[in-house]
Order: C-alpha cells, then structure tokens, then sequence
C-alpha cells in the first residue's frame, strides 16, 4: 500500500539516490508512554512524530513529478512515497496517481523527551548510558540504530560523572531541562500555526471595541503559554507541573487580562441589548399612543351625540326595512 509522507528538506539528497530514507517504529510517548508510532530519517538521523491527515470521503492524490522551479524552491518539506510504496522509479519520474488521500505529516521531536521517563525513574542516582539504554527496551532492531540518536542528547538533560576512566554516569538535571525548554519558548510562540494562534492568542484578546488595542505585551505572553503548554505536552506529569509552574506569574497576568477583557464583551452585550430593547419599546409606545388618541377621538365624538341619538344606536333594528327602501322607484 502507498503512504505519503511529507517529511524535512534535509531528506532529499536520500531520496534522489533512491535510498532507502526512513523507518517506522514504535517508542513509548514522552509524556503518557503509550506506544506511538514515528518516522525515523536516516540522512539526517531523526525521529519525527507522525500526524495523519484524511478525508471523510474517498480521494485519490496526484503525485507529478518536480519542475525546474520546485527544485530550486527553498521551501521546508517534502512530499515522497514510503518504501513500501507501489509506484515505481518510472512512475515517480512522470507522475503517479494513488488511490488513497491520506498524508502523514512529519514534525521533527528532540530526541532528549524519549529519555526523560527513565532518568526521573532513577532520578537520584548516576546511571551509565548502557542501563539507561537497556531500560528503554528498544529490542527491534529498527530502533537499535537511534540509540547514538538519543545518546547525544543526554548533556542537556543530565549531570555527568566519570567515575573511572572511559566511563561516564548520568543522572537528571531538572535545571538543565527547563533552561533547554525555556529557551525554546520563544522561537516557538514567534512561529506558532495559524490555527492556534487564531484561536489561543487573536480570538481570546480581541478588543471589545474597534476603536480600542490591546497592548502588544499581552499578544507576546498569550504565544509565549501556548508555547508552554505544547512543550509541557511532551514531559511527564510531574515535570509538566513543575515546568508550567515556572510561569505561573506570566500566566496570572494573562489570565486577568483576558478576564477583564470576558467581563467586559459581556457588558457591551448588554447594553447592546438593553439598547435594542429600549428601541423597541419606544416604537411599541409609539404605536400604543396613535391607538389611544384614536379612542380618545371616537369616545369624544360619542359623548358629543345627543341622548336620543345614542338610544337609536341602541335600538334593535332587525326585520325592519332600511330606510332607503321608501325612497327606491317603483
């Protein structure tokens, strides 16, 4: 079955070699250790988390091969078949229909997350990379090769020890770990996705009024907590709380703001409403006036009739004949 992936630029040299580029495995989830499935590049070496994309309805997906102006494009991904994929060199030369729709995302994942499980687990003591490596339980053998991926990744998490010669310990350095995330913050939250930041940052600090602006501090700290909470989304628990925490006076401020902002769209609601129905009462009482001067009029008119005209309007009429009837030809 074919699977397109849209993967990192960096790949491409593999691909135009038609090597083989990537794998797919399963390691537990940084923050909940559920398995999950990623790709593993292998020029660069990198783990990637893989979003899928489908359509509710059947769709086919055109596949045409790269123009002059596209490989000279600068742009950050590209699009390739698996290596289960069923087309052939040929057909991904000329182009190539596929029956299915799906895309398979590929967002690069620091590979330091994946150890961070284990080290809080031994967290007040030294451990060699050999245990550490050996409690992550990569048996397969597709996982064995991104061992020297996660090795690397160790210094920025951990304090080291050499207790002898060629040999060196680990354990996990909480302040490490938030110094590396905290730094990541701010490159995050300045290249957020549109989607989130349409909802989490415009929608939530639009001001009441067109006539108003929000201050460009607040738009700064509303990117900065989605940030935050997408880097807390890939720790575990405890680390997730005491990370969060760190900005728990940025988050405040944030959060009286927006408040005050809530408090006041509901205000302006209601006296958009009370505006409205103040309007509409007074063209109720309008109209009840002009009824009223009406039956003022004809109440008037009757009270002006005399005594004898007012007992014939009361009179019963029926069977009598009209009186125009006396006065018709015959």
């Amino acid at each position: 079955m074919s699977r397109l992936f849209i993967i990192p630029t960096g790949n491409s040299d593999s691909i135009a070699a038609n090597a083989p580029i990537s794998s797919i495995i399963a390691l537990p989830h940084p923050s909940t250790a559920v398995p999950t499935r990623y790709l593993v590049t292998r020029s660069p070496l990198a783990i990637h988390e893989l979003t899928i994309i489908d359509h509710p309805a059947p769709h086919s997906t055109l596949i045409s091969p790269p123009t002059r102006s596209d490989s000279d494009d600068t742009s950050t991904t590209t699009a390739t078949s698996s290596p289960a994929s069923e087309t052939s060199p040929a057909e991904q030369d000329t182009g190539a229909v596929m029956s299915s729709a799906k895309l398979h995302i590929a967002t690069p994942v620091t590979p330091f997350l994946f150890l961070l499980r284990v080290l809080l687990q031994h967290e007040p003591q030294y451990r060699t990379w050999d245990d550490i490596s050996d409690c992550l339980q990569l048996e397969a053998p597709a996982c064995r090769h991104i061992l020297s991926l996660l090795e690397s990744g160790l210094d920025k998490v951990t304090d080291t020890v050499e207790p002898a010669a060629g040999l060196r310990c680990y354990r996990l350095s909480r302040e490490k770990l938030f110094r590396t995330l905290s730094s990541r913050i701010a490159r995050m939250a300045n290249n957020l996705p549109e989607i989130l930041a349409q909802t989490h940052v415009t929608n939530k600090l639009a001001p009441v009024r067109f006539d108003e602006r929000t201050p460009d501090e607040m738009y700064d700290r509303a990117r900065r907590q989605v940030a935050i909470a997408i880097l807390a989304g890939y720790l575990p628990a405890s680390l997730a709380k005491e990370f969060v925490s760190k900005f728990e006076s940025e988050k405040r401020m944030l959060d009286e703001f927006a408040s005050g902002l809530e408090k006041a769209r509901a205000q302006e609601m209601m006296r958009q409403m009370m505006a409205a129905g103040a309007a509409g009462n007074g063209s109720k009482r309008r109209f009840e006036d002009e009824d009223g001067d009406e039956t003022s009029k004809n109440k008037k008119k009757n009270a002006n009739a005399s005594n004898g005209v007012r007992k014939l309007k009361k009179a019963d009429t029926s069977g009598m004949s009209k009186l125009t009837t006396f006065f018709a030809k015959k």
